[in-house]
């Protein structure tokens, strides 16, 4: 067997303590804090460019992308520390079975929820066993038939479970972080639609609801006790979105905000103006198909129509005029994964008669017409785009969205959306919390990507086993269409150098972990 043990989050907070201690060590005083040298620990206002909460307060209806906005709402079984790594947090402890086919966790049952009711393992259970609810898309990989299936959860006793799964699952606590991992308290769990407006977690934050405005800014405020609230060093945490890139970048340079998630080609102004800049890469832009089923229109069931498109696009040329400082890319994977796949970018370059061809092979050699829904942020990307496409004898109706809802609607009634950013610190949060999670409603099965990602949950330690896993996902991924990649993303991140500390990244996340950020020092 196989057993591990730690405190409640104490790895990550080590990591984070240890690296803001490191930022102090670097900066010295700084000219950060309020007038009689005290820290600046007022409200931190971070604006990003999505409504990070579009579906309410249920983490389980979000991916990787969000876990920034709701880690301090939210314990999980398992979190990322500073490094990237997955380590514990709700779990003391935990253990395999000796073929893996069942992991036991050992739970810190002092965590509470606003109701006072301490977690329990009875209260995991509860949460796991809503893994068939379609609209828990964190939740799709550990559904019957899922890659990650979950047979069954067990309350050995009042503070451990027990899951057991249909084959082999070494490393499995991996699909246990945030958000999957995150745990609802008895209320939300009992009633899945009062999380539509009220949160109901263990962590130290929670909504102020008298000072959110739906869409446009949500209040993080402390809860009156919880035994990480030192964790937290500021007293709110304001959440603003802004999709239009620019004026993302004017608020920043304004002081209207303290940190934000700017866009590349707004690095420059926003360096210039003498901001704060913080970058982290590893993320993959990628147009991603809606409908892979012809639930829409029956193009979007052949792989070869996406293989088109993905020939069509000239992503040097897209990528100068559009994004640059990116790299243009055909991977779904970032060149520092192992499974970077130099081949893909020959495969997938710039072809549009070999786009032709491949149209003419899946029965449209006259091309075809379809619509696609754009806000502030995909203007500029679809309108090049636009023309690439144009070139092979497809034709875009790009439609401009009221609202955030009406982008994440076209899910269900286009064929393909974005630009969407993927993150691969963990391979198993994008593939099953996005393509077969949210970005799956009309439900494609791919037996490829299925296998690739299972193959690499079963590697566990083995780094040879891991690659080629890798490189198989990277490939099946592109090759039946599930992503069309653009460009590898230099994520930058403006910041008020007199409030707010450099933000540093989990691995190759876009994200920060929130209890890192610290005061300008």
């Amino acid at each position: 067997m196989s057993r591990f043990t730690t405190a409640r989050g104490s790895a990550a907070i080590a990591a984070i303590a240890v690296s803001a201690l490191a930022l102090t060590a670097c900066t010295g005083a700084g000219g950060g804090g309020n007038a009689d040298g005290a820290p600046d620990t007022a409200k931190l206002t971070i604006s990003t460019n999505s409504d990070l909460a579009a579906f309410g307060y249920d983490p389980i209806r979000y991916g990787t992308g969000q876990r920034m906005f709701f880690e301090g709402i939210y314990d999980s079984l398992f979190v990322l520390d500073q490094e990237g790594k997955v380590v514990p947090q709700l779990v003391t402890s935990f253990e395999y079975n000796e073929d893996s086919t069942q992991l036991t966790l050992d739970l810190d049952t002092s965590a509470t929820f606003s109701d006072g009711i301490a977690l329990s393992a009875e209260l995991v259970k509860q949460n796991l066993d809503a893994r068939g609810n379609s609209d828990l898309s964190g939740y799709s990989a550990f559904a019957v038939g899922g890659q990650n299936e979950i047979t069954d959860v067990t309350v050995v006793d009042e503070d451990t479970v027990t899951l057991t799964f249909p084959a082999p699952k070494p490393g499995f606590e991996a699909n246990l972080s945030s958000p999957a991992g995150m745990i609802v308290g008895p209320a939300g769990v009992a009633d899945r639609s009062s999380l539509d407006s009220t949160p109901d977690g263990s962590g130290p934050l929670t909504i102020d609801g008298s000072a959110t405005i739906k869409g446009n800014s949500y209040l993080l405020v402390k809860k009156d006790e919880n035994p990480q609230l030192d964790d937290y060093a500021f007293d709110s945490y304001e959440f603003r979105p802004i999709v239009d890139p620019q004026a993302r970048a004017n608020a920043v340079i304004s002081g209207e905000v303290d940190l934000a998630l700017i866009a590349a080609d707004t690095q420059a102004q926003v360096e210039s103006a003498g901001v704060g800049l913080s970058t982290n890469g590893g993320t993959i832009q990628n147009l991603i198909p809606w409908d892979k089923v012809g639930a829409t229109a029956p193009q979007w069931s052949d792989p070869r129509v996406f293989q088109a498109l993905s020939m069509a696009i000239d992503r040097e040329q897209f990528v100068a005029s559009v994004h640059p400082g990116e790299v243009a890319t055909a991977n779904a994977l970032p060149e520092e994964s192992p499974g970077f796949l130099p081949e893909l970018n020959e495969e997938y370059a710039y072809d549009p008669e070999a786009a032709k061809e491949l149209l003419e092979e899946a029965g449209y050699p006259d091309g075809f017409t379809f619509d696609f829904t754009i806000g502030p942020e995909s203007q500029r990307d679809m309108e090049a785009i636009q023309v690439y496409w144009a070139e092979i004898g497809v034709t875009v109706n790009l439609k401009n969205a009221s609202s955030t809802e009406e982008i994440f609607g076209a899910v269900q009634t286009e064929g393909i959306g974005g630009p969407i950013p993927f993150q691969w610190t963990n391979p198993v949060g994008p593939v099953f919390g996005a393509l077969f999670g949210f970005a799956n409603f009309h439900g494609a099965e791919n037996a490829d990507i299925q296998a690739a990602a299972g193959a690499y949950g079963a590697a566990g330690d083995d780094g040879a086993a891991q690659k080629t896993a890798l490189q198989d996902l990277n490939r099946a991924i592109v090759d039946t269409g599930w992503l069309i990649p653009l460009y590898e993303q230099i994520a930058p991140w403006g910041y008020k150098t007199s409030k707010v500390d450099a933000p540093t990244f989990p691995g190759a996340e876009v994200y920060p972990i929130l209890a890192s950020l610290q005061p300008a020092s």
